[in-house]
């Protein structure tokens, strides 16, 4: 049997609405496993936050993090790494702060993540889901960074869907996705979830059409279009239903598990 590689998205794919992986899931990612396969992460998190989720399945395994601007292997070794200039992700922050609109921002690099002095709700409900600690700091402690992997703007839908074009407009060097209403990820352009999972499979030597996806949102779509097997979850947006044929249950009736009973 040819090795199969089994990506994965987390929030709203792998975990459930109580941020577990429910024994069925995780019994049949396991299995997948025991057979030789490989289980693959990928998700906006950090690594650490990460195996929050993942470490319910297994100890250790390869990640795509920050959408994919950090894609290590089993062992933590950077297969890829890709940076926004930190002085542009401190700009980012100072117009978000100058906006008063209570959007908090977040700054990612490497194992880190830096978030206002100032508490907000959304940070501390963020810290709660993936059972992380932020590291507030001033905004001249962002400019001091050798490089940022992933801003992350929370903020109410209607913001930040106004915020969007306008850094857009001034920063053409960043790609910037909705990875849920109220969070808008901002990574170097030319950093998708597609990419890493590409980095990934060559690294393996495993063939695209040897590949699986779990998805459930619209920065996991382009991920959905490079793999072998795209697997779009039941709680999707209604709009990217209708692109994917295959269809599963929902994140809360263990469609990972019901579509990888197809997987021989």
């Amino acid at each position: 049997m040819t090795a199969k590689i089994i990506f994965s998205d987390i929030d709203g794919t792998l975990i459930n609405s109580d941020l577990q992986v429910t024994p069925k899931t995780r019994d049949a990612i396991r299995k997948q496993i025991m057979s030789g396969n490989l289980f693959v992460p990928v998700s906006a998190r950090m690594p650490k936050a990460i195996m929050t989720a993942a470490g319910q399945i297994t100890n250790s395994c390869p990640l795509i993090a920050y959408n994919g601007a950090l894609v290590l292997d089993e062992m933590g070794k950077p297969l890829n790494s890709q940076f926004i200039k930190a002085q542009t992700a401190a700009e980012i922050c100072e117009f978000v702060e100058r906006s008063n609109s209570d959007t908090a921002w977040n700054v990612y690099s490497g194992y880190n993540w830096f978030s206002p002095l100032t508490p907000n709700a959304r940070v501390k409900r963020e810290e709660e889901i993936v059972q992380v600690k932020s590291l507030p700091v001033a905004i001249n402690h962002i400019k001091e960074l050798k490089g940022v992997h992933k801003v992350l703007l929370m903020g109410k839908p209607e913001v930040l869907d106004k915020m969007k074009p306008i850094l857009e407009e001034k920063y053409s060097e960043l790609y910037l996705v909705k990875s849920a209403p109220h969070l808008l990820e901002i990574m170097i352009k030319g950093v998708k979830k597609g990419a890493g999972v590409k980095i990934m499979a060559d690294a393996f030597d495993v063939p695209m059409k040897d590949t699986w996806a779990f998805g459930d949102n619209y920065n996991d779509e382009d991920m959905l279009d490079v793999v072998g097997h795209p697997v779009l979850m039941g709680n999707a947006p209604k709009d990217l239903q209708e692109k994917f044929a295959n269809v599963t249950l929902d994140n809360n009736h263990d469609g990972i598990a019901k579509a990888l009973e197809d997987l021989k």
